[in-house]
Order: structure tokens, then sequence, then C-alpha cells
């Protein structure tokens, strides 16, 4: 919902690619358990291969984050509405199409999760919670000084570096929640506002050598301890780093695409349609399948066309919501129109 005065095909691709490494996420690492100690001995390269899909995988939903904090959300009564319009129109229109298909009945259960009240969406409620506690933070980053801004992001990272990502205390949900997305809102505004050069200038090389140091180390500590070490995680701060040089390398290149403007219009959509409750076990089951048939080097292939399929699918049937949109709520666009050009009068 971060917002900008044109679209700009660079970074939309990138929305769409953070989509399908969280799609993936959803999916593939969930069926496809992490290589065990033994996998390591027989098959190291394709191991470690599965270990590096799994810390690229982990950086979708902080890309959108970044994105959000490199243009700054602006805060707006129409801004508001029309998130909320989006989730719990597609909520309700996919629970309707559930009862009325027989898949489902309309009972408590299925109401609670058409409003929101479901652990699968938690991003749904964290970013609304920062989405609302922008205009505060948007204060903080116009005024404050250099010095003061360092010392915010020095303590936030000891206090969630240790709170979450290494006690992996339950209370903070893993890094899944409104405080991660302000410290990650306010990091990636903080390089927009004082850029480091050599890290921009070297973005891709950082990006590479990133990933792949998350990698060593969730795979030597998965061939000597039985685990990733804490590496597959979104509130790893080598994650959120990484995260940060994604949107730097994308922003180096020159696109223009209505094609990708028109599929990353849908990105918020295809999370909630593909992981509801009503859907997700026939996405799952399409997967499996995917994954039986193809096995080896071909299984990633196979996996991220299957992916592809399925955000194009969830894309076209969210244009149902962007029609009524347009059709419904034109009025009240008109009015914002003609409020702002009354303000700059």
């Amino acid at each position: 919902m971060a917002t900008t005065k044109n679209r700009l095909s660079n970074l939309e691709l990138l929305r769409v690619v953070a989509m399908i490494f969280i799609m993936f996420g959803h999916s593939s690492l969930r069926i496809n358990a992490l290589p065990t100690s033994n996998a390591f001995v027989t098959n190291p390269l394709y191991s470690f291969l599965a270990i590096m899909s799994g810390c690229i995988a982990t950086t979708g939903v902080g890309i959108f984050i970044v994105i959000s904090g490199w243009f700054g959300i602006r805060f707006s009564g129409k801004g508001l509405l029309k998130y909320l319009f989006q989730v719990f129109f597609l909520l309700w229109l996919i629970y309707g199409i559930a009862i009325v298909s027989g898949s489902s009945e309309f009972n408590s259960s299925g109401v609670k999760y058409s409003l929101c009240f479901y652990d699968g969406y938690w991003f749904v409620l964290a970013y609304l919670g920062l989405y609302l506690a922008s205009p505060v933070l948007n204060i903080f980053i116009e005024h404050a000084k250099k010095k003061d801004f360092q010392i915010v992001l020095i303590s936030y990272f000891l206090f969630q570096s240790v709170y979450s990502w290494l006690s992996a205390w339950y209370d903070y949900y893993n890094g899944y929640s409104i405080i991660m997305f302000c410290g990650i809102y306010l990091t990636a505004a903080y390089i927009r506002k004082f850029p480091v050069d050599w890290i921009f200038r070297n973005s891709w090389q950082l990006l590479f050598a990133t990933i792949l140091i998350m990698s060593i180390i969730a795979s030597l500590s998965t061939w000597l301890f039985g685990n990733a070490g804490r590496q597959i995680r979104d509130d790893n701060p080598l994650v959120i780093f990484a995260c940060i040089l994604f949107v730097m390398c994308f922003s180096k290149i020159k696109l223009q695409s209505k094609v990708v403007n028109w599929l990353a219009a849908s990105c918020f959509a295809v999370y909630l349609i593909h992981y509801s409750p009503f859907v997700y076990p026939y996405f799952m089951s399409l997967v499996r399948y995917v994954n039986d048939i193809f096995t080896g080097w071909m299984s990633l292939p196979a996996m991220l066309t299957t992916l592809l399929v399925a955000f194009l699918l969830c894309t076209l049937f969210d244009q149902i919501r962007i029609w009524l949109w347009k059709l419904f709520f034109i009025k009240f666009d008109k009015e914002e129109v003609v409020k702002d050009k009354g303000q700059r009068r």
C-alpha cells in the first residue's frame, strides 16, 4: 500500500516475485521438509540448494514492508477503506462460494475466518496496524536527526534480535508482528533518507553474499545439529538485510510494463485468496500432485510454473473486486479529488 505518483514496474515486478516467494513458502517448503543431516551426506549439492531456496523464500514478507518504507505510506480515509474493502469483500466472496458449492457450511468457524480471525491472516492485521501507525512513524522519519534515527534503529535490532530471533519467545510471534513491521519500515526509510552509496552500488553482490552466508550457516547447522540455525526466519537480521538489498537491486532495473503493473495490483489479493482456509486445501492438493509427478531437478521449475499459474488465476478472480471498487466507489474517488484540489487553492 505504499504509494508512488507513477507505478514503477521494476518494483511492481518485485512485488510479484515476493508473492511467489510467499506462495513457495506456503506450499513446497511445507511438503518437502528441509534436508536432514543424512541428506547432506548422500546429496550435498541438492540439499544445499534446497536450503538456499528456503532462505530466499523467507524474504517475501519483508520485501513488501521494505517497499512500503522505501516510498512511505500516505494515510488516508480512502486508502483505509480500500484496504478493508479488499480484505472483507474477497473473504466473504470466497466463503459464499464455498457455501453455495457445498464445500463448507454457514457456521461460527466460517464467520470467524471471514472476519480475519485466522492465524494464516496474521499479515492482514499486522499491516493494518502498520498503516494506522504510519502517520506517527512518518513524522519521526521527517524530523528525526540522523544520530537519533540511528539510536532508534540500533536499539530496535538489539531488542528484536534478543527478544525474538535468538530467544524465540512466542509473545513476539516469531517476528510476525507489527513491531517487526514498524522496525523494517523505519529501516527502509532511513536508508532512503540517508543512503549508503557503497551498499547501493554493490547491492547485487551483497544480496548474493547475504543469501550465500545464510545458506551456508543453515546448511552447516542442519548437517551438524539437525536444524537450520534460525536462518530461515523472518526476524533474522540477515533476512531483513536481504529484503532491503532486493529493493535496491530491483530499483536499478529499467522497466515499464502494463502487464507487470496489472499483476502486481492483485498481489495482496493473491495472498488472501490462495491462503484462504476454503481455498488452501485445494491449492495444496494441486501442489502435491505436481510434486509427486516431477521429482529431482525438475521439481523446482515445475513448482514455480504451478505457482505462476495459481497467481494468474487469483489475479483473474480479483478482477471482480477491482471492477466493483471502480463501479461503486468512483463517486468517493471524485470527492477525494475535489477535496484535494480545494486544499491546494
